[in-house]
């Protein structure tokens, strides 16, 4: 486990953190989900 941790915490370091597409509260509230489909479109 100590091993995935540090893996994965190299990984992140080395891709700059977090990517914030699909992680920003501000659209998920405004209902901007990338897996959800536009409930307007009919």
């Amino acid at each position: 486990m100590t091993y995935n941790l540090m893996h994965l915490a190299a990984m992140l370091r080395a891709a700059g953190g977090v990517p914030a597409y699909g992680n920003r509260r501000s659209e998920w509230d405004a209902g901007q989900a990338p897996d959800q489909t536009n409930p307007e479109h009919r």
